[in-house]
């Protein structure tokens, strides 16, 4: 809840950055919390109108957006801009606990057009892979954007000191139920978003990683396996299928258990199972299909 005395000051920030102009180094960590809730609502409203924005912020409804996810999000983002407020009165540096505070305050970008290329590369993965939202809920939601903001910052290292960081994070979600495979077609994404604003140099050396990513995983599982896993898993489960992409995300968990990343695969396949979500013969199809694939991975 935005304490009482900070409310006209979330307002108005929040208001300011529906034009999206800010551009370069961000200092202030209720400014970090402004661009990053409005770019939020930019993907939940697919419009860059600021005056769309500001109906959004405004609590007016916009067209083809979800309503309740629109509330959600500003209630959340002025949450974090109140208290980046207090960051900013206690002289509080930037980091991503400004936008994420269960994230234990790791750096990330601070530049403005870059934040935002985060967070829209962020929210388009979660969009692409309704498996984050079935599984992590908001709390995905707000990961993706603070990892996402996080990798940009490692786009000025050398390519070997960039592809020890990806391979770092990729083993801490992969343990966490997230193929290593989620971050490689999530790199990509960042990737393209950031060559959109910024230029081909301000990717630095983020394409690099994905690409050690993706060598590694091709090791074990292949392009053409993960897309057959997908049409073994449809097949076999139609409607019963626990989310999309359930054929590719076992292949992908099974190559993280081939490359060493993971002891096993257990985090994904014992959610894909969970007799508490899916029913007895649902579980039976999905480890076939899994079967199936470990007969195929190299």
């Amino acid at each position: 809840m935005t304490p009482p005395e900070h409310t006209d000051d979330v307002h108005e920030l929040l208001l300011a950055q529906t034009d999206r102009a800010t551009t370069g180094a961000l200092t202030d960590p209720a400014v970090v919390a402004a661009v990053v809730a409005v770019e939020r609502l930019v993907v939940a409203t697919g419009s860059t109108d600021a005056h769309v924005l500001r109906d959004a912020l405004l609590g007016r409804p916009v067209p083809g957006s979800d309503e309740a996810q629109v509330a959600e999000l500003l209630a959340e983002g002025r949450s974090h801009v109140a208290a980046g407020l207090i960051r900013r009165a206690t002289g509080q540096a930037v980091d991503a606990g400004v936008v994420n505070p269960a994230s234990g305050g790791y750096e990330i970008t601070t530049d403005a057009t870059l934040l935002r290329a985060a967070v829209r590369a962020a929210q388009g993965s979660i969009n692409a892979m309704p498996y984050y939202g079935a599984r992590y809920g908001a709390r995905g939601s707000r990961f993706a954007t603070t990892d996402s903001a996080w990798l940009l910052s490692l786009a000025g290292l050398s390519a070997e000191r960039a592809i020890q960081q990806v391979e770092w994070l990729s083993r801490v979600l992969a343990a966490r139920g997230m193929p290593t495979w989620l971050l490689e077609i999530h790199l990509d994404a960042l990737v393209s978003e950031v060559q959109s604003v910024a230029g081909e140099h301000a990717v630095g050396s983020l394409p690099v990683g994905a690409a050690a990513l993706a060598g590694t995983r091709r090791q074990h599982v292949d392009d053409d396996l993960m897309r057959s896993a997908d049409l073994w898993a449809d097949a076999a489960l139609g409607d019963a299928l626990p989310v999309p992409h359930t054929g590719a995300l076992l292949a992908a968990a099974i190559a993280d258990e081939r490359a060493g990343v993971t002891r096993d695969d257990s985090s994904l396949v014992d959610w894909l199972t969970d007799p508490e979500r899916v029913s007895a013969s649902t579980a039976a199809a999905v480890r076939a299909v899994r079967q199936r694939i470990l007969d195929e991975a190299r």
